[in-house]
């Protein structure tokens, strides 16, 4: 996996693992690796629950799903540890979006960024087979909580995931 450590500071008192973490990580992560940011669908839309990258490098467009992972909050100084229960439902759903955006898009790759958690390795994981055995493309950036990102792919066969 390509990995690349971020210099900029991370959003103050946020979770590592939320979707603005996840997001603004990703925003950096592209733009250090000469990427240019056609749409940000979370600076413009905050009624919308999906945060979407629209991100272009050498004429090829991406569109990046990003999701964080489950935390519940009894209040907002007080939150609780993340669900792995609802894990899946949470991939799930940024999966489904993607192939959503794959209709909505024309000639773009389509990915997700998530954080670089064990429940999400282990769904990546059990997917890994099915994208390799249908050849099909498709990029996950995973956060670290340090800022860093590494890309990789559900298919096996591209293994490293260049830039």
């Amino acid at each position: 996996m390509e990995s690349s450590i971020l210099t900029s500071e991370p959003i103050r008192n946020a979770e590592w693992y939320s979707d603005d973490y996840i997001h603004q990580s990703v925003v950096q992560y592209l733009k250090q690796n000469g990427y240019k940011i056609q749409k940000d669908a979370a600076a413009r839309d905050t009624e919308k629950q999906e945060k979407t990258i629209v991100a272009s490098k050498f004429f090829k467009k991406e569109v990046i799903e990003i999701k964080g992972f489950p935390n519940n909050h009894h209040n907002a100084l007080h939150a609780t540890q993340p669900k792995s229960v609802q894990a899946k439902s949470w991939f799930t759903e940024a999966l489904f979006n993607s192939f959503v955006n794959f209709s909505s898009f024309d000639n773009a790759e389509v990915a997700m960024a998530v954080p670089n958690v064990s429940r999400y390795q282990a769904i990546i994981k059990n997917l890994q087979d099915y994208f390799t055995a249908n050849e099909l493309y498709f990029r996950v950036y995973l956060v670290n909580e340090d800022g860093s990102v590494e890309v990789s792919n559900l298919n096996h066969t591209y293994g490293k995931v260049n830039q």
